[in-house]
């Protein structure tokens, strides 16, 4: 009798599908997305449309193995889980016993968002047996770090919100390859006259769906963004109510892009001046107008000055006051989780004594020379 059961799609996407998956005799047979979700509302990426494929495919690693030669020849034998359970930790105990446990360092990032196969499990554990910590930097912390300077908090607005905007800019966004739940509600504001550009230096399926794209330079946003405001300002079209109300700073920002004009800035975008100035104002006037930002504009360098520069727009214009306004970037302060409780970093303690050292996974290299060179 076949059977359905709910689950969640744990990769590394915004969009967190809620999935439904029909099972017969203990085995998947269908997947589907949850027609009842607000967000995935019943369709699945194309990756995920077909992971009871990778599921179930007989090229898929079941069972551990033992490398039996050299590196790179690609002879294994298969062990059992006893066997693979205590070669780990032997070699693990003898590490720590010899040169201390924080000689161990976990390395992972986000192949499973799930917090307890992606960041809990594994966390106690190492945190019991004292290893390094990693800090995990390598994807989003220059962005979420730009975005916390400009407004406090990393909140953003609900993916619904889209429907209601007027002027969609996705900025570093390409929505159809990596959002694409998001693209429905911005189907629906364009059905209601609402007008989406993309800011991109690639063309992709989102800047080639998009109403206009601005084909930017690499690493050019800054220059954008502060030559937007030098307009919005220098033409008083900032929310000079909304301004003084919950921001703070206005005239040592006008100083600061003063000298940012469009012309400058055309320069180094590779856009033209007139364009740029005509953006800025079509984005200072219609309301509401929201920026779906990415990180792509945060790996680059001064990558968290991007991201502040931009994310200073919405508050500038007042467009946070707008059901269907201001930016989304991240939404991680959303829903607030007992973290520590997932992941013990309590443990460290019955074990050093104290919290073990930790490394920036972004300067592995670099750490890594410098601890062999000192022995």
């Amino acid at each position: 009798m076949p059977q359905t059961r709910h689950s969640v799609c744990a990769l590394d996407c915004p969009d967190a599908c809620a999935l439904v998956v029909t099972v017969e005799d203990g085995r998947g047979v269908k997947l589907r997305g949850d027609a009842a979700h607000p967000v995935t509302r019943g369709f699945l990426c194309g990756k995920v449309a077909r992971y009871l494929e990778h599921e179930y495919s007989p090229a898929r690693l079941l069972y551990p193995a033992r490398r039996t030669g050299a590196k790179g020849e690609g002879r294994f034998e298969r062990v059992s889980w006893d066997e693979a359970l205590d070669a780990i930790a032997v070699r693990l105990k003898a590490v720590a016993e010899r040169y201390g446990p924080e000689a161990i360092l976990p390395y992972s990032y986000a192949g499973t968002m799930g917090l307890l196969n992606g960041s809990g499990m594994d966390r106690r554990f190492f945190h019991r047996l004292g290893a390094s910590r990693l800090d995990r930097t390598i994807c989003s912390t220059a962005g979420m770090a730009g975005l916390t300077q400009a407004l406090g908090v990393r909140y953003a607005p609900e993916p619904e919100q889209f429907r209601h905007s007027r002027l969609i800019l996705a900025w570093g966004a390409n929505i159809l390859g990596t959002n694409v739940h998001l693209w429905p509600f911005i189907m629906e504001a364009r059905r209601q006259g609402a007008k989406f550009y993309a800011i991109d230096p690639r063309r992709n399926r989102t800047t080639a769906a998009a109403d206009r794209h601005y084909a930017l330079n690499p690493g050019s946003d800054t220059a954008l963004a502060l030559a937007m405001m030098h307009v919005i300002i220098g033409e008083s079209l900032h929310d000079a109510d909304y301004v003084a109300r919950y921001t703070e700073g206005l005239n040592g920002l006008r100083e600061r892009v003063r000298e940012w004009t469009p012309q400058r800035a055309a320069e180094l975008t590779g856009l033209g001046a007139e364009e740029i100035a005509s953006l800025a104002r079509e984005y200072a006037t219609t309301r509401p107008s929201i920026i779906r930002l990415n990180y792509g504009i945060q790996r680059s360098e001064r990558g968290a000055m991007a991201v502040r520069a931009v994310a200073l727009l919405p508050a500038l214009t007042g467009s946070w006051k707008d059901v269907g306004g201001g930016l989304q970037l991240s939404t991680s302060q959303a829903f607030h989780l007992n973290r520590a409780g997932l992941e013990r970093p309590d443990l460290q303690q019955k074990t050093l004594g104290r919290e073990a050292r930790l490394v920036n996974m972004s300067q592995l290299g670099p750490r890594s020379t410098l601890w062999t060179a000192h022995g």
